[in-house]
């Protein structure tokens, strides 16, 4: 805009086809005479023709056209009369046939290049049911829909979705491709069209291989519905969870065989009480608390405490009683979930609270646990009282809590058997010997091991205790 004069409603002057018309105040910047060179120097700098660089043209909205004859003692000129009307030709003379020939050939081949590549779009845009406007936008986040069964040659930019069932089909056949892939892009899980009931899926096998973005019925409150608020607690719910740095190892196997699996801790958890249960009803409660450990099929234990009867306000269990131990293989997806029943006059449980952690948050000594209602809401003064112990497994013990399942295993077989023998009278008596005395060494030796893996205990806390005394 060139400005003519200041008025007091505002700035007088030309843009464009309006001439000596009013403009806002508020819409008019004056520039000094330096800052247009500042900006005309700068435009210089960042082309990479220079000061040689006169304007830029759109060729596309242009025709070209031979002039009948020359001009400013030019013998060959050409113009390129604009498409829109209003606006002004350009022309553009030289001395040598030659010359005309090269610029008519290049403006050409521009507006040749230009043509195809928009109708190409235009043919892309029709096929794919897609805006180019719109996915010009899109840089991260690229669907892929007909090469997405293929899962090498990731890209960052591309996401692939699949419905559950066929992402559990990839789960199972192709567990480490998946995990693969999901190191440098990204996948996401959706539920399928025949879940009328809003139900929700096991997501944790999806979360094994790695899978960003695994979309659960957010309505339905239920256990995997918790768990995922679980899992985004362990940054305070803002954002993005990083993958375990054990994930993103070329060693790691999201579905190890048994012979490869390693005890990484254990957790032992005692419940010692409750207070301010919610009332299912009218009635008094008769709460019993299950605790479960929530991760890989192998990691997957749970542990329930006896029915403290017509005690809802402040129910207590004998912490000798209450007490179990998980061996946990994976610590870095596992989640410790305690849930609070209530048993009705038909025996039959009925829920009343909740709290789940990761076990990565979980700190040992005793513990409040603040209680959440089946959609994670805090339930006021609602708490479990617990104690947990982290206690990480070192080699050696490893190699003793191996035997001591070995033998726990073998003990199950031969049971199995000695019952099948006392079933069955026409088998012969001596084979039942042979089993009841391997029976009875097992047993032994299992004795043993479990006395050595209490005395290193024993001996791990006494030590302890001296260091911090």
């Amino acid at each position: 805009m060139r400005a003519c004069s200041v008025q007091r409603s505002g700035w007088k002057g030309d843009y464009g086809t309006k001439i000596q018309q009013y403009f806002p105040s508020n819409y008019v910047e004056d520039i000094s005479s330096a800052d247009v060179e500042d900006l005309e120097k700068q435009i210089i700098e960042d082309n990479p023709l220079g000061s040689l660089c006169r304007g830029i043209l759109d060729l596309n909205a242009y025709n070209v056209v031979k002039a009948p004859q020359g001009k400013n003692q030019k013998p060959f000129v050409f113009i390129l009369e604009p498409k829109k009307q209003g606006d002004p030709p350009v022309e553009f003379a030289t001395d040598r046939v030659e010359e005309l020939f090269e610029w008519f050939q290049s403006i050409r081949q521009i507006t040749w290049k230009i043509d195809t590549k928009e109708n190409n779009m235009k043919y892309w845009e029709k096929n794919q049911s897609i805006a180019i406007e719109l996915s010009d936008l899109v840089v991260y986040c690229k669907p892929t829909s007909k090469t997405k069964d293929n899962l090498e040659n990731p890209d960052f930019r591309e996401i692939r979705s699949f419905v559950e069932t066929k992402a559990d089909s990839v789960v199972r056949q192709k567990p480490i491709d998946l995990l693969k892939y999901n190191q440098k892009a990204l996948t996401r899980v959706y539920p399928k069209g025949q879940r009328v009931d809003s139900s929700n899926y096991d997501p944790f096998r999806l979360w094994l291989c790695g899978s960003q973005m695994v979309a659960l019925n957010f309505q339905t409150a239920d256990k995997y519905m918790q768990m995922n608020q679980a899992l985004f607690s362990l940054n305070g719910r803002t954002g993005y969870v990083l993958q375990p740095e054990s994930m993103r190892t070329d060693k790691y196997d999201p579905m190890p065989p048994e012979s490869q699996r390693k005890i990484q801790m254990t957790l032992t958890v005692k419940v010692l009480g409750a207070r301010h249960l919610p009332k299912p009803g009218r009635s008094i409660a008769c709460p019993f608390v299950e605790v479960e450990i929530c991760g890989a099929e192998y990691d997957n234990n749970k542990f329930k405490t006896t029915v403290v009867n017509d005690n809802g306000l402040s129910p207590v269990w004998a912490p000798t009683q209450e007490k179990v131990t998980f061996e946990i293989y994976d610590p870095n997806l596992a989640f410790l979930r305690f849930v609070v029943y209530e048993e009705d006059m038909f025996s039959d449980p009925n829920f009343l609270a909740h709290a789940t952690y990761p076990i990565k948050g979980i700190k040992s000594g005793f513990r409040s646990v603040p209680l959440k209602n089946g959609y994670s809401e805090d339930i006021e003064l609602a708490s479990l009282l617990v104690f947990c112990e982290m206690r990480p497994v070192l080699e050696s013990e490893e190699e003793l809590y191996s035997s001591c399942r070995q033998l726990r295993r073998r003990q199950e077989e031969l049971n199995n058997q000695l019952f099948l023998y006392d079933t069955h009278q026409n088998l012969r008596n001596a084979n039942r010997d042979a089993l009841i005395k391997e029976f009875n060494v097992n047993e032994n030796q299992l004795q043993l091991y479990q006395e050595k893996c209490n005395r290193r205990l024993r001996e791990k806390r006494v030590s302890n205790s001296k260091f911090y005394s």
